[in-house]
């Protein structure tokens, strides 16, 4: 009887072929498909809360910029702010032109986004447009349901995710009437020129004003930035801002210089129903 053959397969290789021909088993794939699931649901948070941290960043240095353009501006042009753009986008009730405002000129002949010209606006020159005023998280190509229009449609004005404060010309005041601006002095330090608005209703964006009771973004942690008259910029949480919101008495939200709670002349604080 012949003796067997010596294998002539090395070790290492015949140790590494059983390993494949065993492979996993179903428990063990489940086991690792369980670990990267709990690796994943405790990293994407981390990831997301990241970005948006980045996004809150990228704002307040985008309404730094805004607030030094407006600054530049006033100081050539005797100490008077812009025009908010409170206009609603569409003529005044006399059927004259809106003045032109920070952020656009109104093109009256023209409908939908191209009735609002940036390129034209008091602060272009200075910022050129563009990401500079928008928030990294908006998307303001998306249509959503208005429940002031109460229908689903687009912004009409899709040029800037911050809005700004229309205490500056009293509000309902500055609208209905041809009253400038105030001087920039004549506002508080901490005074809120500019806000990011609510994207979750389109009417928020029909100009480039608005009243603080149309309320701001949540996006941001449940909360949205703000600048101040002085040039700085924060982070304010929404619970914060309601209540700031629904004061009675003059505050850095209800900032009008010309009447004595801050708001319109004749309708005062106007009660929006915003909510977080």
């Amino acid at each position: 009887m012949k003796p067997d053959k010596p294998c002539r397969t090395p070790c290492w290789l015949r140790v590494d072929l059983e390993a494949r021909r065993k492979g996993f088993t179903l428990l063990e794939l489940l086991v690792v498909i369980a670990i990267i699931g709990i690796l994943a649901a405790l990293l994407l948070p981390v990831l997301s809360q990241a970005k948006n941290q980045a996004a809150k960043a990228t704002d307040l240095n985008n309404l730094r910029q805004i607030l030094a353009a407006l600054h530049l501006y006033t100081g050539d042009n005797q100490d008077v702010l812009t025009s908010p753009n409170w206009d609603y986008g569409i003529a005044r009730p006399d059927g004259s032109v809106p003045p032109t405002g920070w952020l656009y000129a109104l093109n009256l002949p023209a409908t939908g986004t191209n009735a609002f010209n940036g390129r034209a606006g008091l602060l272009w020159d200075a910022l050129r447009g563009g990401k500079v005023l928008l928030c990294p998280m908006d998307r303001p190509d998306l249509a959503r349901y208005s429940n002031q229009d109460g229908k689903v449609e687009q912004r009409a004005q899709p040029l800037s995710s911050y809005i700004m404060n229309g205490a500056v010309t009293g509000f309902q005041t500055g609208y209905k009437s041809n009253a400038p601006p105030v001087k920039i002095f004549q506002m508080q330090p901490g005074d809120c020129l500019f806000f990011e608005a609510d994207e979750r209703d389109p009417f928020c964006f029909n100009d480039g004003s608005s009243w603080p009771s149309e309320g701001i973004t949540t996006r941001h942690l449940n909360g949205a930035t703000l600048a101040a008259a002085d040039g700085s910029a924060c982070y304010v949480q929404a619970d914060e801002w309601l209540k700031e919101m629904d004061a009675p008495n003059k505050n850095r939200l209800w900032c009008c210089p010309e009447t004595a709670d801050g708001g319109d002349a004749k309708r005062g604080h106007w009660a929006g129903n915003w909510s977080p």
